[in-house]
């Protein structure tokens, strides 16, 4: 797993919190030591705070296909030997948040903007199959004006009318897409889960967020 943490969000502590509710109550705490060791070591976590640095991870990743990520001063990626090795055999790769890096460009100061964010759909697309590999990306939502197409607008049970941060633009760029949304504030509150987009679009559920991970309702 390689995890894109872009806000700083990644937390050791909260993937312990969640690793203790898959092994048995009646393990010992050297067992769940080591089991939690093992699971830490397949996730490795990559700071990028512009879309700059995004796109050197995803083409380092991509080169982990053919080994050779670059050697420093040969003009090419110079790349990270460990990203190149865990390129070679990646199973999942999350950027949390996606939209918190291309949000900043899609201005009109910045008339690539849109050209950025059509490139990093397309790598992220490509590295999907090529690695046979998932990609998981987070995007928050905005709230939504008069005029805006209902297939963009969802809707909570408060009836405010939100869309996806990255618009219109972005809506074809995954296989798939989820509207998470939390119904109650604090700890334990209801949270829900639909299919808005791709195979099951309309399929919902509720879940609650706690302590040792998540239960459905």
């Amino acid at each position: 797993v390689v995890y894109v943490d872009t806000g700083g969000c990644f937390s050791a502590s909260r993937v312990k919190a969640f690793h203790r509710g898959f092994v048995t109550d009646d393990a010992d705490s050297a067992e769940v030591e080591q089991h939690l060791n093992l699971t830490l070591d397949l996730i490795t976590v990559v700071k990028a705070h512009d879309v700059y640095k995004l796109f050197k991870v995803l083409e380092e990743l991509g080169c982990g296909l053919c080994g050779d990520a670059g050697a420093r001063g040969d003009g090419l990626l110079e790349g990270d030997r460990e990203l190149l090795e865990y390129g070679s055999g990646l199973g999942l790769l999350v950027v949390d948040s996606l939209s918190q890096l291309l949000s900043p460009v899609l201005t009109r100061m910045h008339h690539q903007g849109y050209t950025a964010m059509a490139s990093v759909g397309a790598a992220l697309r490509a590295l999907a199959p090529a690695h046979n590999c998932a990609v998981l990306y987070t995007n928050h939502t905005v709230g939504a004006g008069a005029g805006v197409s209902d297939a963009l607008v969802q809707r909570n049970k408060g009836e405010n009318r939100v869309k996806p941060a990255l618009g219109i633009r972005w809506t074809s760029t995954p296989h798939r897409r989820l509207c998470l949304t939390r119904q109650s504030m604090g700890a334990g509150g209801s949270c829900g889960a639909e299919v808005i987009y791709g195979p099951g679009t309309g399929s919902a559920c509720a879940f609650q967020v706690v302590g040792d991970g998540i239960r459905t309702l």
